[in-house]
């Protein structure tokens, strides 16, 4: 490079310190000189899709407020805000659902700063799947409602809603099963996963159908169905997760555990047959985790013939580990199902104890 050619560079150089300087000359000497601000959004819970919000952003100085749409852009969320004061600032952004998020800048004048602000979620999430009651994991598209509010425009399997904190009820229907309903808790910046069984209307020689969920600790709720005039434990008359098939006398099967589950959000399910005659009942034992049966949120749902459902749910002072539902007596055709709604320790019922 020779003189020449470092002279006009020089020249270029000094031409342009001048122009950035008229810049800057031309904003008045009483107001600050502005700079460009972005946010780049992120949901620091459920890493959610944001680019549906809009953000209301606060100047904790000021007390000026702007508002953006949040955009996707590359692999994250982003929010442009523009014009805002050069210098130091604190900024608080707000996106419905979420709680407020700070935003520390340092801008220099003219520049442009993206600056992370990560939000936290003042909702909950379930993960909900709809399936058969009579089998382990068997999906099944239904319809979907809270209350009277549709949550699915058309039958779904599985199901994510993003709800805020507290107790939920929905309801499922489906061809060929009977309407369920379910209530799922829901806590601030979780993920409850959990199943909403239907069962099949009852057919051939079933007779009733028990459905037991429950959705907090102990964490091991168990079925047992069990003739009344049966003696010792185990026996062939008591089904339980040990002997999921009970068998009378006469070598007849009279009901079978169809689904035995070990976990909150799940479910345990008990069909019973027509060769169930005389009496018998139905009781839960909470076999492993913490707490008492009242602790667990549990519901009994029974079905007889043509979808008649009866809902129990355990007495308010159950502090106990055994919870008698129900007797079931069947004769002449007719099924009948007794209340007994009873809670007692563990020694005064039949049961089978955990190991140690």
């Amino acid at each position: 490079m020779n003189a020449s050619q470092n002279e006009r560079r020089a020249v270029g150089l000094f031409v342009a310190m001048i122009l950035a300087g008229i810049g800057l000359l031309a904003i008045p000497w009483f107001l600050t000189p502005p700079a460009y601000l972005d946010l780049a959004l992120r949901d620091a819970v459920f890493a959610s899709d944001l680019s549906k919000h809009r953000v209301t952003v606060t100047d904790d100085q000021t007390g000026k407020t702007m508002s953006a749409a949040v955009q996707r852009i590359g692999g994250g969320f982003v929010a442009r805000l523009g014009r805002i004061n050069s210098g130091s600032g604190v900024y608080t952004a707000r996106i419905d659902g979420y709680k407020p998020g700070t935003a520390r800048v340092q801008a220099a004048a003219l520049q442009q700063v993206r600056v992370p602000v990560d939000l936290t979620p003042a909702f909950g999430r379930l993960e909900l799947s709809i399936v058969d009651a009579t089998s382990t994991g068997n999906p099944v598209a239904a319809t979907v409602n809270e209350g009277s509010r549709g949550v699915t425009s058309e039958p779904q399997r599985t199901l994510t809603l993003d709800l805020p904190p507290g107790t939920h009820r929905f309801s499922a229907t489906a061809a060929g099963f009977c309407e369920s309903n379910r209530e799922f808790e829901i806590r601030e910046g979780k993920v409850t996963k959990a199943a909403l069984p239907m069962s099949p209307d009852l057919k051939d020689d079933e007779i009733a159908r028990f459905v037991l969920g429950w959705r907090n600790e102990p964490r091991d709720l168990d079925t047992h169905f069990r003739k009344m005039d049966a003696v010792g434990f185990p026996h062939p008359a008591h089904v339980f997760f040990g002997h999921k098939i009970g068998v009378l006398p006469n070598n007849v099967s009279f009901a079978r555990l169809d689904v035995d589950e070990l976990y909150p959000g799940a479910y345990e399910t008990l069909t019973v047959r027509n060769s169930a005659v005389g009496d018998f009942v139905y009781f839960v034992h909470a076999y492993q985790g913490t707490g008492m049966i009242g602790d667990a949120g549990a519901t009994v749902q029974v079905y007889t013939r043509g979808c008649q459902v009866k809902t129990f749910s355990p007495p308010s002072n159950c502090g106990f580990r055994v919870w008698t539902v129900a007797n079931l007596h069947y004769g002449n055709g007719r099924v009948e199902t007794t209340d007994v709604q009873q809670c007692g320790p563990e020694g005064t019922t039949v049961i089978e104890k955990p190991a140690q």
